[in-house]
């Protein structure tokens, strides 16, 4: 048995068994455990076992982030829906290019794409991070484009604590790709700002124009309509731009971003 079957073998076991913890610790439900392991699979297939840990740190760290202080961040008014659980909408709206780009590099071998695929992981991590870390913050946030105090978890908000993590995160995909030979230490601080500004872009897309709702016969505005009891009628922004089409976008534009500046290094 070669080294690059066993490489493969493992990653394909090390993805299945961590997604399968994941579904049965409620980090998933049944439709991102499936669009998880399909990505999986690209990872191992396009990256190998350094990919594939990638992927994992992603999934570990941004689920043991969404489930921290669940409970209080129910009470906010800022927690994800059922539970927690992430369906195959999140795992399209954060991985969709960075496994495009990773795939693309391994078939074409054209650096840029590596670039690519590291920032906008990093950038989907950045982006997680900020949300689920900064809604705990002790200061009311601040919304991107208008510096008002609005309630946590609104869309378009920052906070110190949020940024910070923002930060963290992109640095810590960048550190990763960087230990396992994935780019220079001269790419590194470049990774870690086009990560960072994933988050950055994904605030600003919330503030302008992402879809919010308003509740039918409740005075509150929401941006699921699955939170209103009697229906919803969209009362600003675009209809389709919900939160996970801002994600996609932002780790989109990341990618692109990222793949022109290592094609025009």
């Amino acid at each position: 048995m070669t080294a690059d079957l066993v490489g493969t073998l493992a990653g394909l076991a090390v993805v299945l068994t961590v997604g399968s913890a994941g579904y049965f610790n409620r980090s998933v439900d049944a439709s991102g455990f499936l669009a998880g392991l399909l990505v999986g699979i690209a990872f191992v297939l396009g990256g190998g076992l350094p990919a594939t840990f990638m992927l994992i740190t992603f999934f570990l760290v941004g689920s043991a982030f969404t489930k921290y202080k669940y409970g209080l961040k129910e009470e906010l008014g800022a927690a994800e829906l059922r539970g927690g659980a992430r369906t195959w909408r999140n795992v399209v709206a954060n991985l969709l290019f960075p496994t495009s780009m990773l795939l693309m590099h391994s078939l074409t071998s054209w650096e840029p794409a590596m670039l690519a695929f590291v920032s906008s992981l990093a950038g989907a991590l950045s982006d997680t991070l900020g949300s689920e870390i900064g809604v705990l913050s002790a200061n009311p946030p601040i919304m991107i484009h208008t510096l008002r105090r609005v309630p946590p978890g609104t869309s378009g908000a920052i906070s110190p604590l949020g940024t910070l993590a923002s930060l963290i995160g992109a640095l810590l995909i960048g550190i990763e790709a960087f230990s396992f030979s994935m780019i220079g230490l001269s790419q590194l601080p470049l990774v870690v700002v086009l990560g960072f500004s994933c988050s950055l872009i994904d605030s600003l897309l919330g503030a302008l124009l992402q879809v919010r709702y308003r509740c039918i016969g409740e005075d509150r505005v929401v941006e699921d309509p699955s939170l209103c009891n009697g229906g919803a009628r969209p009362v600003r922004g675009v209809r389709w731009l919900d939160n996970h089409a801002v994600n996609l976008i932002s780790t989109g534009l990341v990618a692109i971003i990222s793949a022109a500046t290592g094609a025009a290094l």
